[in-house]
């Protein structure tokens, strides 16, 4: 099971006030609008429930619009079908509110194991950010990592961390973990050392997979190749947790070459610390297929 399908995740998407119904193991979360209807997502299900099932809460909650983004092990032959079937009593979302790709690595193995399986440039930056003394702590404040996440992403930046703090409050501290990457500064003018936060990344845990769920990093901490280290460092914890799978949560999907650019770049980033591919079933009705 993946972590949009975990009680967990149920709980979260109520809080953002969200009405989450059952559709056959799965779960299916639903937002009401006033005078324009309701919108469901179906998200990363095991299992594509039949029409006899749906309809009932289609109707129920006057849903006029429905994104369904299975799980990976659904073939998309199977989804193109089932897609054919719903497809007349409701208007599907071809949108991807989820990524359609992204890449696990395994945990197996020795943490050396896991290391040698970076690219040898990924290896030389970890190397590179210790020798700028940049170290990486725990942190149970989600405020830390909103910071600095909000920092990294510029004007607008607020919005990629919305929501961010209930689902830390549903997460934490069990499910959850913040790293933060840090450095010493010394002032010639007082003399004194203080430290200054140069990266962060939250970590969620579910069914023995570590989620890669939100990352930033100072102009500063990209220089001293803080974010490799905290993925090194993710690594680890995942692995110390019981983990056997850390999910990167997304990266560019050439099936849909005109969707997402602006991924490339931390697709390439993602891609040197040794995961696979992994690819989810897409909507038929897109018009870049």
């Amino acid at each position: 099971m993946e972590i949009q399908q975990s009680p967990l995740y149920a709980s979260y998407i109520r809080s953002l006030g969200w009405s989450v119904e059952s559709v056959e193991g799965g779960q299916l979360f639903i937002k009401k609008f006033p005078v324009f209807g309701g919108f469901a997502k179906l998200q990363r299900t095991t299992r594509l429930p039949s029409i006899g099932t749906l309809l009932p809460l289609i109707r129920a909650y006057q849903i006029n619009k429905l994104s369904v983004e299975p799980d990976a092990g659904i073939p998309q032959r199977t989804f193109a079908l089932w897609i054919n079937k719903i497809s007349p009593h409701v208007s599907l979302i071809t949108t991807a509110y989820l990524p359609t790709k992204t890449i696990r690595v395994n945990l197996h193995g020795s943490e050396n194991d896991i290391f040698t399986r970076f690219t040898q440039a990924k290896r030389r930056a970890v190397r590179r950010a210790e020798k700028n003394q940049v170290a990486v702590r725990t942190s149970d404040r989600i405020e830390d990592l909103i910071r600095v996440k909000n920092t990294s992403a510029g004007f607008l930046g607020f919005i990629t961390t919305s929501g961010i703090d209930k689902l830390w409050s549903v997460f934490a501290p069990r499910h959850a973990e913040i790293l933060l990457a840090y450095a010493p500064r010394f002032s010639l003018i007082t003399r004194h050392r203080s430290i200054r936060t140069l990266g962060a990344v939250l970590i969620l845990f579910w069914d023995n997979i570590a989620y890669y769920w939100i990352a930033g990093a100072t102009r500063e901490g990209k220089k001293l190749f803080a974010p490799t280290l905290l993925v090194w460092e993710a690594l680890k914890v995942s692995r110390r947790r019981g983990m056997k799978q850390f999910d990167f949560v997304g990266v560019w999907d050439e099936r849909l070459p005109k969707e997402n650019h602006n991924w490339k770049g931390f697709t390439k980033f993602k891609e040197g610390f040794g995961g696979k591919t992994v690819y989810y079933p897409i909507s038929m009705l897109r018009k870049s297929i």
